[in-house]
């Protein structure tokens, strides 16, 4: 069951990083984006795709704009384009990504989307194949939002790998 094995790598992401909300998302190269396939979001009680049997309304991450230039201002876009990690500690202050999006929920929510480690998922022919998008690290002793560590980098890296090859 693909979905619930999609489900298992985000949870498992989100547990070993400590990270509040999670995305899963898949590359389709025929149409060359990105689709949302699992969100999660604990703080907010939003669980969309997997076997939550919520649909995923958003629409998919164009990996080529209009102008048939590489989309490098969307995060997960560029992780997939340039086969590199991302890891911000606040996204409201860094510079190079479009986080409008982002920003709009969080008005719309009352969320606040801060620190960002977002990974490409590479499968046994070192093909991207997904991205594993994770948002908050909480500090496990106050709870308070926390960028995300080296070392929860290289974790989520050695998942995302293991998770890809599963996948394919």
């Amino acid at each position: 069951d693909i979905n619930r094995l999609l489900e298992t790598i985000l949870v498992a992401a989100k547990r070993i990083t400590n990270a509040d909300a999670g995305t899963l998302y898949l590359v389709d190269p025929e149409q060359q984006v990105l689709k949302f396939e699992i969100i999660r979001t604990d703080s907010l009680g939003i669980a969309m795709g997997g076997t939550a049997g919520t649909p995923i309304s958003f629409p998919p991450i164009r990996l080529i704009g209009d102008d048939g230039q590489p989309n490098n201002s969307m995060v997960v876009a560029y992780v997939v384009l340039n086969d590199q990690t991302v890891n911000i500690a606040d996204a409201y202050t860094v510079e190079g990504f479009d986080f409008s999006g982002t920003k709009n929920f969080d008005k719309n929510t009352g969320y606040r989307s801060t620190s960002f480690l977002t990974v490409p998922m590479k499968n046994h022919e070192n093909e991207i194949i997904g991205v594993l998008q994770l948002i908050n690290a909480l500090d496990r002793q106050t709870g308070g939002i926390t960028a995300f560590s080296i070392a929860d980098q290289h974790l989520l890296e050695s998942l995302a790998s293991q998770a890809a090859v599963a996948l394919t």
